[in-house]
């Protein structure tokens, strides 16, 4: 969104906890595993549960069936990436005569000014057909478009300089046909049918929280009057809570003239019905509460910058939302949903929209359909809460967050501590390997400007590693990557919004003109689809490595070992088993000997990406020494299968102990086993003595999941299962029999 970097400070409060009743992020625990030498630098493992010499027994069960439910871990096989995400109206201009939206007059009234970063410069839909052989090169398998209809287009004081244009998209007001300064409806659907045809899924970017501003209020003030103030009046002029009504049939009739805090009215008649659907029309849609604080109730009830929130908890909002993107996904035949501001909307609402759409979409033959939001937090807990709400993934600013800090040379514990708060994400129908991953965005900012932030004196060929190692790390960890347009030509600019939003085609802007791009010396006002340009090139090259190697798109990811500037993990696919190490290292100056234990002991150990490196072997208990050279990655591929181990694998429930009360609503349960080689854990619980159901699949350790179990009443008797399965056929279970506290 336009000036989402303000939002940052905003943050939902979800009703998840850490086990102690705090809102908390989990830090993994560490252990180093073998002794420094004099001749290698000793990376501690940050899985110590996994120890090959550790000896585990089952706890004391409770008598009945030896063993739990066992299911496989959750992958879609679909959504693989790498997406590209693109913002039209800077890409490619296809058409010069569309720049202006079919408008005459200046910028105020057209929206065009090519040489000002806040309004339109002309991109468009052709454009973006005519570089589909450029992105097809990249390796690029979807397309996510900014939002695509019909905008308002100049929002501001009415002035140049205190006003800007529509040009990302996200002001849209009348959906029934795409923007004009984008084309036409036959440019879009000839779009998608040329995508379609080279292989490559189309995702919309939409928006459900607001719509453009066209709402004013009387009085003329917009300053955020909460509910305690004034609340929400019915028809009739009671006094009730959305939240208790919310998507029910109870929500009352309301009234604009009595029911709101502020009577919502329009400066221009015409503003009236200038919406479409016409239902987005009526301002009793709206919350009309004025301005987001972005903090405590007004980050869901508040209007956005100005831009018209609408009341989502009311079941007319619901069912117009359901129709109107329904109807979108069987108007243009498209592939998912980028979801806009998700934590800016309430819990409920996606809880129905979320399953309809997808439901919609399989009814229409589109059973795959992709979803994933724009949560806009680094904090696990209130990520996950949206992803039990029936959106596959959000956007992993976790993750994001995390290899910014390392590139610019910070230790390998930045991409531990995020990996490690994955399995928040694991539940039933998700897990952190679904999550949507980047390393910037049109609204923080690019990593081209991060990395020169940190470091203003470093040579170009520095920025270009350190450019090259991030997206190793996009590219090869778990989850699927988004490259921002642009970046593969070494974008910089100068911070985030306007400024990471640079033109591809021959820009007349010169703020983006005197960028500094990575990895070339060519001139910042020319054009910029270079396909000679090293980080395309280098990331073509990573799209095919992914595409040909199953374990980068759909293997477990496993993190064996930090420390230092020294990150590995490894990637296996529970088919093929075969294990990949991956490792990096984030010194710009120092070859580091890493010595750590991989899955798969006694084997050969062949290098598949990355500089030349001698064949390594590793010992019986799976430890391998490596040199791993500055700011570069090195993956190996193991030449025999990781077996399951000659005896069966015993497992031990670690959390809850027998007897204990749960005290909280997303409560850890975690299970130890034995054997260091792939294995999957299903964690199941059965109530008050039914059948048990799984709740989670992990198939990395720690193996735990975060189980919700906030619609259970207090005194619910749980009986918690945790199954291995080694990939031998045979499993293990442990049981423990626990009950629920009150957890209000």
């Amino acid at each position: 969104m336009r000036h989402l970097v303000a939002i940052a400070a905003g943050a939902l409060t979800v009703a998840a906890c850490s086990d102690d009743g705090r809102t908390s992020v989990p830090t993994p625990t560490s252990t180093t595993t073998s002794a420094t030498t004099s001749t290698a630098t000793s990376v501690a493992t940050s899985r110590p549960d996994v120890a090959a010499d550790t000896t585990v027994s089952p706890t004391d069960a409770p008598t009945g069936p030896p063993s739990g439910p066992v299911a496989a871990p959750v992958r879609d096989r679909t959504n693989t990436g790498p997406i590209y995400f693109v913002m039209p109206d800077r890409f490619a201009n296809g058409d010069p005569a569309n720049d202006r939206g079919g408008l005459e007059g200046d910028q105020l009234v057209t929206g065009f000014d090519p040489t000002d970063t806040a309004y339109h410069h002309g991109g468009d839909l052709i454009g973006l057909r005519s570089r589909l052989d450029y992105l097809e090169g990249l390796g690029i398998r979807a397309l996510w478009i900014t939002p695509p209809f019909t905008n308002r287009y100049v929002q501001g004081d009415g002035t140049v300089d205190g006003s800007s244009s529509s040009y990302h998209g996200y002001w849209q007001i009348d959906w029934s046909r795409v923007d004009p300064h984008l084309g036409t409806d036959a440019d879009m659907h000839a779009l998608i049918a040329d995508a379609h045809d080279r292989g490559m899924l189309v995702y919309f970017d939409i928006v459900v929280n607001h719509t453009g501003d066209v709402i004013t209020y009387e009085g003329g003030s917009n300053v955020y009057v909460s509910q305690n103030v004034a609340p929400y009046l019915d028809a009739s002029g009671v006094a009730f809570d959305p939240a208790t009504v919310a998507g029910s049939e109870a929500f009352p009739p309301l009234d604009a003239a009595s029911s709101f805090p502020y009577v919502p009215t329009f400066d221009d008649p015409a503003d009236a019905t200038v919406k479409w659907p016409a239902w987005l029309n009526d301002p009793t849609m709206y919350h009309n509460r004025g301005n987001s604080t972005f903090a405590g109730e007004s980050s869901t009830f508040g209007d956005f910058f100005g831009l018209d929130d609408l009341f989502t908890e009311r079941p007319a909002v619901v069912d117009g939302m359901i129709d109107l993107y329904g109807g979108i996904v069987e108007r243009y035949g498209i592939d998912g949903f980028r979801v806009d501001t998700m934590k800016h909307v309430d819990l409920d609402f996606w809880r129905r929209f979320a399953p309809a759409i997808r439901a919609r979409a399989a009814e229409l033959g589109r059973p795959d359909f992709a979803m994933f939001g724009e949560v806009f937090s680094t904090d696990p807990i209130e990520q996950s809460a949206y992803t039990n709400l029936g959106v596959p993934s959000t956007l992993d600013f976790v993750f994001d967050a995390a290899v910014r800090r390392y590139v610019v040379g910070g230790g390998a514990d930045a991409m531990a501590d995020a990996f490690a708060t994955d399995d928040w994400f694991t539940d039933t129908d998700n897990n952190a390997s679904m999550q949507v991953t980047f390393v910037g965005n049109h609204d923080e900012g690019r990593l081209g400007a991060a990395l020169l932030d940190d470091d203003p004196s470093a040579t170009d060929d520095e920025l270009l590693a350190r450019a090259r190692l991030a997206h190793d790390l996009l590219f090869l960890s778990r989850g699927t990557p988004v490259v921002y347009y642009g970046d593969e030509q070494g974008f910089t600019g100068n911070g985030g919004d306007q400024l990471a939003r640079q033109d591809m085609f021959a820009t007349r802007t010169p703020e983006y003109a005197d960028d500094d791009a990575i990895g070339t010396d060519a001139d910042g006002a020319a054009d910029h689809f270079r396909t000679d340009h090293p980080l395309y090139r280098h990331l073509g090259a990573l799209a095919g490595f992914r595409a040909a190697h199953p374990a980068f798109t759909t293997g477990a990811h496993v993190v064996l070992a930090t420390e230092g500037p020294v990150l590995a993990f490894s990637r296996i696919d529970r088919d093929e088993r075969i294990e990949y190490v991956v490792l990096t290292n984030s010194n710009a100056s120092i070859t580091v000997p890493a010595r750590f234990q991989v899955l798969t002991p006694d084997t050969d150990f062949v290098r598949v990406w990355g500089p030349d490196a001698p064949v390594v072997h590793s010992g019986t208990d799976g430890e391998v020494l490596i040199d791993v050279p500055p700011l570069t990655t090195v993956v190996l591929e193991a030449t025999a299968p990781n077996l399951p181990p000659a005896a069966a694998t015993p497992i031990r429930i670690d959390r809850p102990d027998a007897g204990a009360t749960i005290p909280t609503n997303r409560y850890r349960i975690e299970a130890r086993i034995a054997d260091r080689r792939y294995a999957e854990v299903t964690f199941a619980v059965a109530l008050d003595g039914a059948e048990p159901q799984v709740i989670g699949v992990d198939d990395a350790p720690p193996y735990r999941v975060y189980w919700d179990n906030s619609v259970l009443p207090a005194g619910t008797e749980v009986e918690v299962f945790a199954t291995v399965a080694d990939g031998s056929g045979r499993t293990a279970t442990d049981r423990v029999i626990v009950a629920l506290g009150d957890r209000s």
